[in-house]
């Protein structure tokens, strides 16, 4: 059976979302399932991949525009305070001052991933200590109560899928039912079909 439509944002302006999370883990591929799902709607979209120098265990950021039509896309980097929402796949990652600058207390809402991957310097120094609750604690600040919610989607892929390689699938899916996604399910599906 088909999800109910959640009530969808407008496309009066352009609609942002920052996709935030670790190289290697489908960043990369949200943005363009977003891409292709708003094309196949025949909406303006830009992705714009922001990877660093390492494309794989570092930080990765998608800024993706929607807009009503291809005309109304004039710049695809999204600036301090205009994202609308946020798609955390990493808390390490979304925590950065580069993606809380993004966003504007009151304004987006954002899903957050609360699985807490070991990183680099973790392996490196193994007694290193991760302030999570501070992180977790500084974004809902950053955000606002009601518009951050944190799941542990790599929890549930593995839990539903069998693997957490499906983890930003089911954060774009959580996203899309919080009304953060302003395309049809029925887009989303065929942007999953037609990129394989």
């Amino acid at each position: 059976d088909a999800l109910p439509q959640p009530e969808l944002p407008s496309l009066e302006r352009t609609w942002s979302i920052v996709v935030a999370g670790v190289g290697g883990t489908g960043i990369i591929t949200m943005g363009a399932l977003l891409g292709m799902a708003a094309h196949l709607e025949g909406r303006g979209v830009s992705v714009l991949d922001m990877t660093g120098v390492a494309q794989k265990g570092e930080a990765v950021t998608t800024y993706v525009r929607i807009g009503a039509t291809p005309e109304s896309i004039r710049t695809v980097r999204i600036a301090a305070g205009e994202a609308n929402a946020v798609i955390g796949a990493d808390i390490l990652c979304t925590a950065e001052n580069t993606i809380m600058n993004r966003m504007q207390r009151g304004v987006p809402r954002a899903v957050i991933n609360t699985n807490r991957n070991p990183t680099v310097a973790f392996i490196k120094q193994p007694d290193l200590v991760t302030p999570w609750e501070a992180m977790e604690a500084g974004l809902r600040e950053a955000i606002g109560a009601e518009g951050a919610r944190f799941i542990d989607a790599t929890r549930l892929a593995t839990l539903l899928l069998g693997d957490g390689v499906a983890t930003n699938l089911v954060l774009l899916g959580y996203a899309w039912q919080m009304g953060l996604i302003p395309l049809s399910s029925a887009a989303i599906d065929r942007a999953i079909e037609v990129n394989g």
